[in-house]
């Protein structure tokens, strides 16, 4: 209002009749459209603000299209947050398969000599298993179970962008069923943050990412169902219940709570059910992968003493 009098003066000095009518609307859309520009202003820039910590977070500088941000539930926030530290896991094995109707007993007894000696030999076969894990260090380590890389030749490493490295098993832990492979990448690797498994609440948010069936980075979501669960076989004691589907190929990968940390591996299925899954609290591998830097640190400090 005092700004409209100064303008009314201002203008009646000079001579001007019509301030009122004529100058003062204009000048009241000359406001009105300035604070629009501000405003407008004001939102772009919480939404960058909203994008660079989403990227420091580790997970690209993602882009939205139409009505996505505000779709952008906290489940799909913590997914895109972990999705990318997620990796497809083949293994390559050589086995040998027996010729069982050549080697029948009674089979060869009428027939044994009619046949070439070359058809009684077993025969070689590379066999491959599918399977998860996920990157827990930008260095190229990842973590996955034991039994997902049990009795390997070969290990083959796919991360988000297709890209394909040959792993190294550098660690084991037949206790709790978990393994850490390193892989040799020309530049950091991106990897998941590891979360508190000893918080949990059930009925909490869990989300599954992994490989089943080979279909790369399949996202479950579900909620923790029940804590320090036990199974039969050995060393699977302790282990967090879910009903996030889990199905073959999903051993390795993580359980992430809502904000996209790892709070567990996913390591089994109840074959009997449905929607009842099972992982490795976090944990457990946190302590696994101390040991193994631990024990690295160690052997390195032995090596470089003796240089």
């Amino acid at each position: 209002m005092l700004a409209t009098i100064v303008i009314c003066k201002l203008f009646k000095k000079t001579g001007v009749s019509d301030v009122k009518h004529v100058i003062v609307p204009k000048m009241m859309q000359i406001v009105l459209i300035v604070g629009a520009i501000v405003l407008c202003a004001s939102t772009i820039r919480m939404r960058t603000g909203d994008v660079a910590a989403f990227s420091a977070a580790g997970a690209g500088t993602p882009s939205f299209h139409g009505d996505q941000l505000q779709r952008r539930t906290p489940v799909v926030i913590a997914v895109q947050r972990a999705a990318n530290a997620v990796v497809n896991l083949s293994t390559e094995r050589t086995v040998e398969i027996q010729p069982f109707v050549f080697t029948d007993p009674l089979f060869q007894q009428f027939f044994g000599q009619f046949l070439d000696p070359r058809l009684l030999e077993p025969r070689k076969a590379k066999q491959i298993s599918l399977g998860s894990g996920v990157i827990v260090s930008p260095e190229g380590l990842v973590l996955t179970n034991r039994h997902v890389i049990l009795r390997l030749a070969e290990i083959r490493i796919q991360i988000v962008d297709g890209r394909t490295f040959k792993g190294r098993l550098v660690s084991v832990s037949d206790k709790d069923d978990l393994a850490l492979i390193r892989v040799s990448a020309p530049q950091p690797l991106p990897s998941v943050a590891l979360g508190e498994s000893d918080d949990l609440m059930i009925g909490e948010t869990a989300i599954a990412i992994g490989n089943p069936f080979g279909l790369a980075h399949t996202v479950t979501v579900g909620v923790v169902s029940a804590l320090h669960r036990g199974l039969r076989e050995p060393g699977y004691t302790d282990l967090i219940q879910t009903d996030a589907a889990i199905n073959p190929g999903n051993s390795g990968g993580p359980l992430l709570n809502i904000v996209g940390e790892a709070i567990g591996i996913n390591t089994a299925i109840y074959a009997q059910g449905q929607g009842i899954g099972f992982a490795i609290p976090i944990e457990r591998a946190r302590q696994f992968i101390k040991a193994y830097s631990d024990s690295r640190s160690k052997r390195e400090g032995r090596q470089r003493e003796r240089s």
